[in-house]
This record gives C-alpha cells, structure tokens and sequence, in this order.
C-alpha cells in the first residue's frame, strides 16, 4: 500500500536531510572565529573576538585555510602580539570547519602543559561550537568518554580528525606522525638535533609526505627570535616574502613602517625617547618627518596592510611584527625597558627578541687579555670586598688536578676574582688527591675587613670527567652541586638541581647526588661582555658600571690567556650554517657558573666570627 505524503510534509523532511547531510557554505578562518570564537584569557577573556583590534592577525590567519593558495607561512614576532590567538582560532577553524589530522608542535613539556590547560582547553570550553554547552553537543569528543573516540589531554578527537599536542623534543612523536595540518609554536626553542636523527622541522616536514601530492597541506612556523645567525624563525622570515605592516602617516599619508632605530645614535628618524622618566616617547617617520605622538600609536596601526618587501618567485608568505607596532604596549614602556636593560647583554637579548621580535647579534669577540692583564686591581686575594653579598665556586674536574675558582658578587653582578687555583693531584678519589684539596675549599671561610668570616654560598662542581666521582663528592657535602654544561641558544641559565642516585627499582632518591644544567652559550657572551666594560671616571671618583669584572694583581698572565681563549664562529651542521662557541677552556667553565648563580641565588649577609 502505497501513503501519499502532503508536499509541504515531503519538503520539511527533504529540509531536514539537506541540514545534516549538505556540507556548510565556505566561509574564510576570520569569518569563522568573529562568529564562534571565544577568548580564553586576557583583558577580553570570556568574550567573542573583535578581529577589528588585532587586524594583523587577519590575513595569516585565513592563509592557513583550505582554500588559500599557499601552503605555508613562517610569522616572527615580538612578545604580546596575538598570534597565539592566531594559532587557537586556526584550531577552532579546522575542528569545526575543515576536519583533518592537525598537530600543534611545542618546544618543551611546559610549553605544552600551559598551552593546553590556559590556552586550548579553556578555547574548546568557552566556544560553543566546539565545546558545546556543558561539554555536551559541540564538535569535540570529551576526555569523560569511555568509548575508544574520547579525547585524552593531548590527543582532541572530533568528527574525521583529531588534534594532538606534541612535544618538539620527542623524535618517536614526531617520526610516527601523518598529519595534514601543523602549527609549530616557538621554533626557536626547538632542538638542533634530535638524537642523531635530524632535527625536528625536518621531522616534522616527512609527516606531510603524503599531502604533497594533493598540496593540500600547510604548516605555520610562529616564535620568537633569538640569536642572529642562529634563529630558525629568522631564517624562515628570510627565506619567504618578508612582509611587515605598513600603516598611513598621519600627516603626508604615505605608507610607512614602523621600526627601531636606536634613540641615541644620529638618525633622524624612529622611536624616539628621553634617558629619564618620563620618556615622553613618540615616532619619527622617515616620510615627512612631522612627529607622531604616543596617543597616535593605536589609531594608526588600525590603518596597517601587510605588504610584501621581498617577493619573488617560490616565496611563501613571511611576517615580521613587534610591539612598536602592536597595540597592545605603549611607547613609554618600550622606551623604559631598553633604558632598564642598560649594558647588560642579557636584558638586552631579551629586549631585542621580546619588544622588537629581532635576533639579538651576540658580541663573539673575546677582550684582549693584554688589557684585562694591565687593568689589575690591588685588593687582598681571599678577603671579600666591600659591596659584595654572594659568595659562589666552581670546580672543573680533569683527568689529573682541578680548576678551582672563588668569586664575590655585588647586587648589580660586579664580581671579585679571590681565589683561582689548578689543584694538582688525581681525581679518581673523593678522599685524596685533588679532591681532598677540594674539600679544605669547601669548608674553607673567607674573611672581610669587618672581621667577619664567610661560608660559600653555592659550589658547583662539572660531571662531565669522573661522573661517579664528582656525584659522590657532591653527596657527601651539603650545598654542593653537580653541573653539567649544555649547548644552544635557548637555553636556561641556570636549570633546577636534580636528584640523579635511584634505588634498585629505578626511583630516585632524595637528597642523593643533585645536578644542575647550565647553558653555557649565552652565558659566555654574557661573561666577555662584562669583562669588556672599562671603569669610569668622574672627576676624582672611579665608578665602575653594573657587571663589571675585578681581578686582583696575584692573578698572572696565564689567568687571562685562558680566559680569553674562546671564540665565536659559525659552523656547518645538518645542512645549515649556525653560531657556536669554539675552544674548550676550564677557566671559562667556571666563569659561566659565577654569572648564572650570581642571578640566580639569594643575597645573603656575612656570617658573624664565633
């Protein structure tokens, strides 16, 4: 028997099927976040995005959709430049709009625990088309899920794909991956070898292998620079278009970019600001010369474009953007932390890289050791100076004998060179030899000219030669630590001590054997820039500049050859030319371990005489 159906009823239900099954009209990554996305932190967190604030996010943001030309684009950036923002609505595009395998690549375990758990998390939370209400009806699988679809803490499955949080560090993660979208976050942080197996944006580019034949892949490249010569992202920059945002002057209406050029120095145009608070910055444009005033600063980087300033044939979309140009800080603020950074290299690294999203050009010419030989000072070998309040060792072990080094330090890191010594004897014995002579420096105490005696702070000891023996040594003095030095650019400092002994079962035991990873290569150009610096004089006062490195006359001439004998250059690894730190010298082992725990450790006041 056959029903006939009212047409109208034909209609609703052939309506309803067309709703499920009709794919959704196009619609560009920007359309699709100003509809559905949510900002998961900041000043707007809780709120839609409004696009209109951060316009430079635009047209990268919907290159990374599918139905943009280019398959991939390389961003270097400052910091507070919204270009996680960027990233996170790219992710919400993709689950909810154009599903596939997407992978978002961090440099290191942090990196990812934060990205997921301040970032991602709250984004798929807050958005309703991914996340739904209550975690009910939106695209994303929740990790509640019991089915074998649920979603783990680095794994987000939806509908015909998931998106997995990987580890730049790891190569099993990154050889196992077959993904068609991926989104490397701070590349410069990012390994230059993985265990012999490449480094990991090679890795990461054979996951694609199997798009390019379609060309439907893309990958972004987003970071941070950090040092010339060996910044991966600002060599991705060079090698794409270069764009940068043009904004309108003000008063001649030429297009302009906005860049630095250092306020002391005799250019007529750039950021311009006074030493002094207030720095009443403001910006000279290289058009007509009439002044832009700080409150200008917003409304003209609402009217920026990105343009290309070298295109060319095969050339992927390159940006570059910093805060001179963001809306996010003001002038004033940049003019005040390039004043607060002063001479230090390291704040003025970080300046470079945060503030003007530029690699930083280390200084890797050492002093002449002449010099630094003729500027002794007469101060009492052993006795800690006036103005001191830390007191740190290092000790580098070789096959026979150790480099023993005692230094004082100021607040401001001037630093007094009281004891350096090579103690003779062998180092396969915690109970003789050298490091019996290494003990006695230990528990030595160290006068001032108040009569008061002072204990070490902190003594390092490098595990690089006799690992056993140095972890053996260190266990049994209290404050002693194991170091281990670490190459690259990315660094910390000065890592966190680590328990190392482990009991039978592989657990490791507390207050055993500690080591301390130290990264020796900024540090280095950190040291022989201090040691650079030349006393002033103002009249008949002397005044020495934060930093600056005193040695006293009991030091001889074989002291300073050694402690400038390193170099840098630039070698070929892996297909790419890089900076590195050439020579290997014990004297400068221990003088990277005074210029991190100088930072690092806690002021403290002499010890009274018992």
């Amino acid at each position: 028997m056959k029903i006939a159906l009212p047409c109208s009823l034909l209609t609703l239900v052939a309506g309803v099927a067309a709703a499920i099954f009709e794919p959704a009209a196009p619609i560009a990554p920007s359309a699709w976040a100003a509809e559905h996305m949510v900002l998961p932190d900041g000043e707007y967190a809780g709120q839609k995005i409004d696009l209109a604030r951060t316009p430079h996010i635009v047209e990268p943001l919907d290159l990374l959709g599918p139905d943009a030309a280019c398959n991939e684009l390389a961003v270097m950036k400052s910091g507070q430049t919204a270009f996680t923002t960027m990233l996170l609505c790219s992710v919400g595009y993709t689950i909810d709009r154009d599903p596939c395998d997407i992978a978002v690549v961090l440099p290191t375990e942090a990196a990812l625990t934060k990205f997921n758990s301040t970032k991602l998390s709250r984004t798929i939370e807050l958005t309703e088309a991914l996340g739904g209400k209550n975690g009910r009806g939106g695209k994303v699988y929740p990790q509640t899920s019991r089915s074998a679809r649920g979603s783990t803490t680095n794994e987000k499955k939806f509908p015909r794909g998931a998106l997995n949080l990987l580890l730049a560090s790891s190569p099993s993660q990154l050889r196992m991956l077959t993904v068609k979208k991926i989104l490397c976050d701070e590349v410069d942080e990012y390994e230059d070898d993985l265990e012999d197996q490449g480094d990991p944006l090679t890795l990461i580019a054979r996951a694609q292998k199997s798009f390019v034949a379609s060309g439907t892949w893309k990958r972004a490249y987003i970071s941070t620079p950090t040092v010339e010569g060996a910044s991966k992202i600002d060599k991705k920059f060079k090698a794409g278009d270069q764009r940068r945002w043009h904004v309108k002057c003000p008063h001649c209406r030429a297009r302009i970019v906005f860049g630095w050029n250092s306020p002391y120095d005799k250019s007529t145009w750039g950021l311009k600001f006074e030493k002094t608070f207030p720095h009443h910055a403001h910006y000279v444009p290289p058009c007509c010369g009439a002044v832009i005033e700080a409150w200008q600063k917003t409304a003209v980087y609402l009217t920026g474009r990105w343009q290309a300033t070298a295109p060319g044939p095969g050339k992927f979309p390159s940006y570059h953007f910093d805060e001179i140009s963001a809306p996010f800080s003001t002038w004033d603020q940049i003019a005040n932390d390039y004043v607060a950074a002063g001479d230090d290299p390291t704040q003025l690294k970080a300046f470079w890289n945060l503030t003007l999203g530029l690699p930083y050009d280390i200084a890797g010419d050492a002093p002449d050791h002449e010099r630094l030989f003729a500027r002794r000072e007469d101060y009492s070998a052993g006795t800690v100076p006036l103005g001191a309040l830390l007191l740190t060792a290092f000790a580098d072990v070789q096959m026979r004998g150790i480099y023993v080094e005692v230094v004082a330090w100021a607040p401001d890191q001037q630093s007094w060179t009281l004891f350096a010594d090579y103690l003779d004897g062998a180092t396969t014995d915690v109970d003789a030899g050298a490091f019996a002579e290494l003990t006695k420096i230990y528990m030595r105490e160290w006068p001032d000219g108040f009569g008061n005696r002072w204990r070490l702070d902190e003594i390092g000891v490098d595990s690089g030669y006799r690992t056993d023996v140095v972890y053996e040594w260190t266990r049994r003095h209290p404050g002693a630590k194991a170091t281990k030095g670490i190459d690259g650019w990315a660094k910390v400092p000065l890592g966190t001590a680590s328990d190392q002994d482990v009991d039978y079962r592989g657990r490791k035991i507390k207050g055993g054997a500690k080591l301390r990873l130290i990264g020796t290569w900024p540090l280095k150009s950190k040291f022989y820039t201090y040691a650079a610096l030349q006393p002033i004089a103002r009249g008949s006062t002397i005044i020495y500049p934060p930093g600056f490195c005193h040695f006293g006359q009991f030091l001889d001439e074989n002291y300073f050859q050694q402690l400038t004998s390193e170099y840098l250059d630039e070698e070929k690894f892996r297909g790419r030319v890089r900076k590195v730190w050439c020579g290997s010298c014990a004297r400068i082992a221990t003088i990277i371990f005074w210029t991190a725990a100088s930072v690092t450790l806690p002021w403290r006041t002499p010890i009274s005489s018992v």
